[in-house]
């Protein structure tokens, strides 16, 4: 569960570490943890930092260089298990404490294997992620005008028949791309649309009909020029294989 972005001269890398977990003999086991560090050119690991000290298990990290620094988002996990989507922020070389994107309050025993993505532009972030809070299932996006600091009220897309495993990518500072699976009786189908600041949301996109199972993974995708690229895992059987597909900008 690693995100790798440049930065500055370096990678910044974000993961799920399971050190804390480990069973010692007459302790608890510890719990799930998030941290980041810096890996130079010359394979050196600098800056490790325990950003959270309780996480959701399995969900996918996320995260984004800002105009402020990097910031990374990931499904929390408090005592009472509710799992909603938490973000962190490098500001001045320190870390935020972490903070609620939105309290959809989604309370679950297990880890839902749906972590949320990220994107940015100037002093824009966005983030798209999946809930099934109070039973309902929905994709959400949200943005930031002051790279996350705070944050508009969330845009619901998908609320029929949705199994989140979302991607976001900007056009610009105030129009992004979502995308996320929605089950379709025995299969299922990866659609994506176009959404503004102001809540406009564009008709959805099908790109594919896809394995609906863990199996076909998460589907990523890319903006490209005036393409947004696509790529998921097509499962046939019991054989994999990765495809692709392209959409034009102006189709949505």
């Amino acid at each position: 569960f690693v995100t790798m972005l440049p930065y500055k001269e370096n990678f910044f890398v974000t993961w799920l570490d399971g050190r804390n977990t480990v069973e010692k003999e007459g302790e608890e086991r510890g719990a799930m943890t998030i941290r980041a560090a810096e890996v130079l050119p010359t394979g050196e690991i600098g800056k490790e930092t325990e950003l959270d000290a309780r996480t959701c298990d399995c969900c996918q990290t996320t995260a984004a260089i800002t105009a402020d620094g990097p910031v990374v988002i990931y499904r929390d996990r408090s005592e009472d298990e509710i799992r909603d989507i938490s973000i962190v922020r490098q500001l001045g070389g320190e870390w935020t404490a972490p903070k609620s994107v939105y309290d959809d309050n989604w309370k679950i025993n297990g880890c839902p294997v749906n972590g949320p993505k990220a994107a940015s532009m100037n002093n824009t972030l966005v983030i798209a992620w999946f809930s099934a809070a109070n039973g309902r299932a929905e994709v959400k996006v949200i943005f930031s005008a002051d790279n996350g600091e705070n944050f508009d009220a969330p845009i619901g897309l998908s609320k029929l028949n949705s199994i989140g495993r979302v991607d976001v990518a900007l056009l610009d500072e105030n129009t992004v791309i979502a995308s996320y699976m929605e089950s379709n009786k025995s299969r299922a189908q990866l659609k994506a649309v176009k959404v503004t600041r102001s809540g406009e949301i564009s008709n959805p996109v099908l790109v594919t009909d896809l394995d609906g199972s863990r199996k076909s993974g998460f589907p990523q995708m890319e903006v490209v020029n005036d393409k947004v690229l696509f790529a998921w895992t097509e499962v046939v059987e019991e054989s994999t294989a990765v495809k692709m597909a392209q959409v034009m900008v102006d189709s949505f």
